[in-house]
């Protein structure tokens, strides 16, 4: 049984050093595209001729969307516990912490960990809600995405990464859906794939995925799913703004289905694998598929780009390490999140 049990650490050592090599590659790809024929000098212009005015109402609409955001949660987690929007505010930013300073995304289960530490929630349960939370998010950027385009030309590239965004989150939205119209498909799928394990074992996964479907039934029906889905819309929206405001500190026309165009796929690129804080990826994304095709000069859209993603990812990140300080959780507690119990 030790040498067995040492044999499972040893491949999920691996396959995490695989995961942490992998993304930090594919960020360092990223980098080196989104840098490409730059002109570092303008750059550096660029950003020594920003208006940093601009960074304080930036900040206030974003951490607004933040707000939001706990009260998203809060309404995915009543018929769990009801838990206030007050008190679920430092724990989803102790999540954005550890997404950005943690590998392998790790922020989600941080979040749920201390959510059960502080409130006494499940962790698969609240996993459950949270996936709710990202497959809303996907679903808010596909709509920012489509509304942009009815201002801006489609370009091929978008066209491309709509479609296939698309057809994967319709597949996630249809298991879903059936999921939840029939708690009792998810019931008999996890009793067939927990039949090979042993008893004790297979009774422990069983309560753990169940614990998780009732999570998944968190929208609680439909004008459950129409409130999520607004407040979604209503977070990315101030985020947007956000990044609208933000054009201001540069010289470039400042245009609302550009901003909009430019959140959306600068989030969705995020679900390719990467570094922690999603350097590079985010960077590309935004360039690529966004400013650059345009009309932003490159030089300055990447200018832009940094101040933005930067002011995602310092003050957040600043304001976690204070809240887990306060929670009494430091890194090494939200690393091994994932390994705790339901």
């Amino acid at each position: 049984m030790a040498s067995l049990a040492a044999a499972r650490a040893g491949e999920v050592t691996l396959r995490r050093t695989l995961q942490l090599v992998l993304g930090l590659a594919i960020s360092a790809v990223c980098i080196v595209l989104a840098a490409r024929g730059l002109e570092l000098g303008e750059v550096a212009r660029a950003l020594g001729q920003a208006r940093y005015v601009w960074l304080l109402p930036a900040l206030a609409l974003y951490f607004a969307g933040v707000w939001v955001r706990a009260l998203r949660w809060s309404a995915l987690l009543r018929l769990i516990r009801p838990v206030s929007a007050k008190r679920l505010f430092p724990v989803v930013v102790i999540g954005y912490m550890a997404n950005d300073v943690l590998p392998f995304r790790l922020g989600e289960l941080a979040r749920c960990f201390v959510l059960q530490r502080r409130e006494g929630v499940s962790q698969t349960a609240a996993l459950g809600t949270v996936l709710v939370e990202r497959i809303m998010d996907g679903i808010t950027m596909l709509a920012f995405m489509a509304a942009a385009l009815v201002f801006l030309p489609a370009t091929p590239e978008l066209e491309v990464l709509l479609r296939r965004a698309g057809l994967l989150f319709a597949v996630t939205v249809l298991v879903l859906m059936a999921i939840t119209v029939q708690p009792q498909l998810g019931a008999g799928l996890v009793s067939l794939l927990i039949r090979p394990l042993p008893g004790r074992l297979g009774d422990r996964v069983s309560a753990m995925s169940m614990s998780f479907l009732s999570g998944l039934a968190s929208l609680g029906g439909g004008r459950g799913a129409l409130r999520v889905f607004l407040l979604s819309c209503g977070a990315w929206g101030l985020e947007a703004t956000m990044y609208y405001v933000l054009m201001a500190s540069f010289p470039m026309t400042a245009s609302a289905p550009l901003a909009v165009l430019t959140t959306a796929v600068a989030n969705l690129g995020s679900l390719v694998p990467s570094s922690p804080g999603y350097v590079g990826v985010f960077e590309y994304f935004a360039l690529e598929f966004a400013l650059v095709p345009f009309g932003v000069p490159r030089e300055t859209a990447l200018a832009y780009v940094l101040v933005v993603h930067a002011a995602l990812v310092v003050p957040i990140t600043l304001l976690g390490f204070y809240y887990a300080w306060r929670e009494g959780v430091g890194l090494g507690k939200l690393t091994g999140s994932g390994r705790a119990g339901p």
